[in-house]
Protein backbone atom coordinates (compact mmCIF):
# COMPACT_ATOMS: atom_id res chain seq x y z
CA UNK A 1 0.00 0.00 0.00
CA UNK A 2 1.63 3.47 -1.36
CA UNK A 3 0.86 6.13 1.43
CA UNK A 4 1.75 9.56 0.90
CA UNK A 5 1.74 12.68 3.05
CA UNK A 6 1.07 15.98 1.38
CA UNK A 7 0.39 19.65 2.07
CA UNK A 8 4.35 19.78 3.57
CA UNK A 9 6.21 22.78 4.13
CA UNK A 10 8.69 22.28 6.79
CA UNK A 11 11.58 19.67 6.32
CA UNK A 12 10.82 17.74 9.74
CA UNK A 13 7.77 17.11 8.73
CA UNK A 14 9.09 15.20 5.67
CA UNK A 15 11.52 13.28 7.70
CA UNK A 16 8.79 12.27 10.26
CA UNK A 17 6.73 10.77 7.27
CA UNK A 18 9.99 9.12 5.99
CA UNK A 19 11.15 7.85 8.97
CA UNK A 20 7.06 6.78 10.18
CA UNK A 21 7.18 4.65 6.59
CA UNK A 22 5.73 7.03 4.14
CA UNK A 23 6.49 6.47 0.75
CA UNK A 24 6.21 9.94 -0.77
CA UNK A 25 5.64 13.59 0.57
CA UNK A 26 3.92 16.00 -1.51
CA UNK A 27 4.46 20.15 -1.50
CA UNK A 28 1.15 21.94 -3.39
CA UNK A 29 2.22 24.48 -6.03
CA UNK A 30 -1.32 25.56 -5.97
CA UNK A 31 -2.66 28.60 -4.60
CA UNK A 32 -4.33 27.90 -0.83
CA UNK A 33 -3.36 27.29 2.87
CA UNK A 34 -0.22 24.76 1.76
CA UNK A 35 1.27 26.65 -1.00
CA UNK A 36 4.77 26.36 -1.56
CA UNK A 37 7.40 27.89 -3.56
CA UNK A 38 9.76 25.27 -5.85
CA UNK A 39 12.56 27.37 -3.92
CA UNK A 40 11.63 26.60 -0.21
CA UNK A 41 10.74 23.19 -1.49
CA UNK A 42 14.08 22.61 -3.13
CA UNK A 43 15.65 22.97 0.13
CA UNK A 44 13.51 20.38 1.55
CA UNK A 45 13.60 18.21 -1.17
CA UNK A 46 17.62 18.05 -1.30
CA UNK A 47 17.22 17.03 2.63
CA UNK A 48 15.88 14.24 1.69
CA UNK A 49 16.42 10.06 1.26
CA UNK A 50 16.24 9.50 -2.32
CA UNK A 51 14.52 6.44 -1.24
CA UNK A 52 11.36 8.66 -0.84
CA UNK A 53 9.21 10.03 -3.38
CA UNK A 54 8.63 13.84 -3.73
CA UNK A 55 5.61 14.44 -5.53
CA UNK A 56 4.64 18.36 -6.69
CA UNK A 57 0.57 19.02 -6.56
CA UNK A 58 -0.58 21.59 -9.64
CA UNK A 59 -3.60 22.66 -10.85
CA UNK A 60 -1.81 24.53 -13.86
CA UNK A 61 -2.56 24.03 -16.96
CA UNK A 62 0.84 25.13 -18.85
CA UNK A 63 3.43 21.92 -19.56
CA UNK A 64 5.72 24.34 -19.54
CA UNK A 65 5.28 25.90 -16.48
CA UNK A 66 4.49 22.87 -14.44
CA UNK A 67 8.05 21.15 -15.75
CA UNK A 68 9.99 24.20 -15.19
CA UNK A 69 8.30 24.54 -11.29
CA UNK A 70 9.03 20.90 -10.90
CA UNK A 71 12.99 21.11 -11.83
CA UNK A 72 13.67 23.85 -9.52
CA UNK A 73 11.83 22.25 -6.83
CA UNK A 74 13.76 18.72 -7.20
CA UNK A 75 10.70 16.52 -7.19
CA UNK A 76 10.59 12.97 -8.28
CA UNK A 77 6.87 13.02 -9.34
CA UNK A 78 3.88 15.48 -10.78
CA UNK A 79 -0.17 15.04 -9.47
CA UNK A 80 -2.15 17.08 -12.61
CA UNK A 81 -4.94 18.07 -10.07
CA UNK A 82 -6.81 19.61 -13.29
CA UNK A 83 -9.35 17.99 -15.72
CA UNK A 84 -7.41 15.12 -17.51
CA UNK A 85 -6.20 16.56 -20.52
CA UNK A 86 -3.66 14.44 -22.94
CA UNK A 87 -1.46 16.65 -24.62
CA UNK A 88 -0.74 17.98 -21.74
CA UNK A 89 -0.32 14.42 -19.39
CA UNK A 90 1.64 13.16 -22.78
CA UNK A 91 4.49 16.42 -22.63
CA UNK A 92 4.44 15.83 -18.37
CA UNK A 93 5.12 12.10 -19.44
CA UNK A 94 7.85 12.64 -21.86
CA UNK A 95 9.79 14.32 -18.98
CA UNK A 96 8.76 12.14 -15.87
CA UNK A 97 9.16 8.36 -17.69
CA UNK A 98 7.65 4.98 -16.47
CA UNK A 99 9.92 4.12 -13.67
CA UNK A 100 9.41 0.44 -11.81
CA UNK A 101 8.51 0.69 -8.14
CA UNK A 102 7.77 4.57 -8.58
CA UNK A 103 4.57 6.63 -8.77
CA UNK A 104 5.97 9.59 -11.37
CA UNK A 105 2.92 11.14 -12.95
CA UNK A 106 -0.22 10.94 -10.72
CA UNK A 107 -4.09 11.81 -12.25
CA UNK A 108 -6.79 13.10 -9.75
CA UNK A 109 -10.44 12.52 -10.93
CA UNK A 110 -12.61 14.50 -8.37
CA UNK A 111 -16.08 13.10 -6.58
CA UNK A 112 -17.85 15.99 -5.88
CA UNK A 113 -19.39 16.15 -2.77
CA UNK A 114 -21.98 18.09 -3.25
CA UNK A 115 -23.72 15.98 -6.16
CA UNK A 116 -25.17 12.52 -5.92
CA UNK A 117 -23.63 9.53 -6.64
CA UNK A 118 -26.63 9.35 -9.90
CA UNK A 119 -25.76 12.62 -11.33
CA UNK A 120 -22.11 12.35 -11.54
CA UNK A 121 -21.24 8.27 -11.58
CA UNK A 122 -21.50 8.22 -15.76
CA UNK A 123 -18.91 11.24 -15.64
CA UNK A 124 -16.67 9.75 -13.34
CA UNK A 125 -16.47 6.25 -14.85
CA UNK A 126 -15.89 7.87 -18.59
CA UNK A 127 -13.29 10.00 -16.99
CA UNK A 128 -11.45 7.29 -15.05
CA UNK A 129 -11.64 4.97 -17.48
CA UNK A 130 -10.11 7.42 -20.41
CA UNK A 131 -7.52 8.38 -18.01
CA UNK A 132 -6.62 4.59 -18.08
CA UNK A 133 -6.91 4.20 -21.41
CA UNK A 134 -4.05 6.60 -22.48
CA UNK A 135 -1.48 5.26 -20.74
CA UNK A 136 -0.15 8.48 -19.73
CA UNK A 137 -0.76 8.05 -15.85
CA UNK A 138 0.80 5.34 -13.13
CA UNK A 139 -1.68 5.88 -10.86
CA UNK A 140 -5.55 7.63 -10.47
CA UNK A 141 -5.90 10.12 -7.53
CA UNK A 142 -9.58 9.88 -6.48
CA UNK A 143 -10.33 13.31 -4.30
CA UNK A 144 -13.11 15.26 -3.12
CA UNK A 145 -14.54 18.25 -4.61
CA UNK A 146 -16.32 20.46 -2.45
CA UNK A 147 -18.23 23.72 -3.86
CA UNK A 148 -15.06 25.60 -2.22
CA UNK A 149 -11.89 23.90 -2.72
CA UNK A 150 -10.39 20.87 -4.89
CA UNK A 151 -8.48 19.65 -2.93
CA UNK A 152 -7.21 19.48 1.18
CA UNK A 153 -10.92 20.08 1.94
CA UNK A 154 -10.60 17.54 4.85
CA UNK A 155 -14.54 16.15 3.67
CA UNK A 156 -14.49 12.60 2.62
CA UNK A 157 -16.23 11.37 -0.55
CA UNK A 158 -18.99 8.53 -1.07
CA UNK A 159 -16.85 5.44 -0.34
CA UNK A 160 -19.42 2.72 -1.63
CA UNK A 161 -20.72 4.49 -4.84
CA UNK A 162 -17.03 5.51 -5.79
CA UNK A 163 -16.38 1.93 -5.14
CA UNK A 164 -18.49 0.83 -7.93
CA UNK A 165 -17.42 2.99 -10.29
CA UNK A 166 -13.61 1.98 -10.59
CA UNK A 167 -14.56 -1.74 -10.74
CA UNK A 168 -12.17 -3.27 -13.16
CA UNK A 169 -9.96 0.01 -13.84
CA UNK A 170 -7.25 -1.13 -15.24
CA UNK A 171 -5.10 1.52 -13.23
CA UNK A 172 -3.76 1.24 -9.47
CA UNK A 173 -6.18 3.68 -7.54
CA UNK A 174 -5.10 6.00 -5.11
CA UNK A 175 -7.73 7.38 -2.79
CA UNK A 176 -7.52 10.48 -1.05
CA UNK A 177 -9.96 13.43 0.60
CA UNK A 178 -10.97 13.63 4.11
CA UNK A 179 -8.91 10.60 5.24
CA UNK A 180 -7.09 10.32 8.85
CA UNK A 181 -5.81 7.84 11.63
CA UNK A 182 -9.25 7.24 12.65
CA UNK A 183 -10.88 6.87 9.12
CA UNK A 184 -8.29 5.27 6.79
CA UNK A 185 -8.97 2.02 7.73
CA UNK A 186 -12.89 2.05 6.66
CA UNK A 187 -12.08 3.37 3.45
CA UNK A 188 -9.39 1.12 2.72
CA UNK A 189 -11.59 -1.59 2.97
CA UNK A 190 -14.64 0.03 1.23
CA UNK A 191 -12.35 0.77 -1.78
CA UNK A 192 -9.74 -1.72 -2.12
CA UNK A 193 -6.74 0.98 -3.27
CA UNK A 194 -3.58 0.81 -4.42
CA UNK A 195 -2.46 3.87 -2.33
CA UNK A 196 -3.67 6.32 0.22
CA UNK A 197 -2.98 10.22 0.76
CA UNK A 198 -3.51 12.46 3.39
CA UNK A 199 -2.84 16.42 3.78
CA UNK A 200 -5.38 17.98 6.42
CA UNK A 201 -5.75 14.77 8.63
CA UNK A 202 -2.65 14.55 10.37
CA UNK A 203 -2.39 18.37 10.75
CA UNK A 204 -2.17 21.35 13.39
CA UNK A 205 -2.47 23.22 11.08
CA UNK A 206 -2.41 23.69 7.08
CA UNK A 207 1.10 23.01 6.18
CA UNK A 208 2.30 22.31 9.24
CA UNK A 209 1.67 18.35 10.39
CA UNK A 210 1.33 16.60 13.84
CA UNK A 211 4.09 13.94 13.70
CA UNK A 212 2.19 11.72 16.56
CA UNK A 213 -0.98 11.80 13.89
CA UNK A 214 1.40 11.36 10.48
CA UNK A 215 3.22 8.33 12.31
CA UNK A 216 -0.70 7.13 13.86
CA UNK A 217 -2.08 7.63 10.11
CA UNK A 218 0.93 5.04 8.81
CA UNK A 219 0.53 2.67 11.26
CA UNK A 220 -3.09 2.23 10.68
CA UNK A 221 -2.39 1.67 7.17
CA UNK A 222 0.47 -1.00 7.24
CA UNK A 223 -1.49 -2.54 9.93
Amino acid sequence: MWIKICGNTRLEDCVVAAEAGADAVGFIFASGKRLITAQDARAITSELPETLETIGVFTQTNAAQILATAAAAGITGIQLHSAFDPRRAAIIRRQFPKTKGRMRVLQVVHWLTDVSAETQMERFRVECKAIAASGLADALLVDSRTAEASGGTGVTFDWSAAASALQGLSLPVIVAGGLRPENVGPAIEALHPDGVDTSSGVEVSPGVKDHDRVRAFVGVVRG
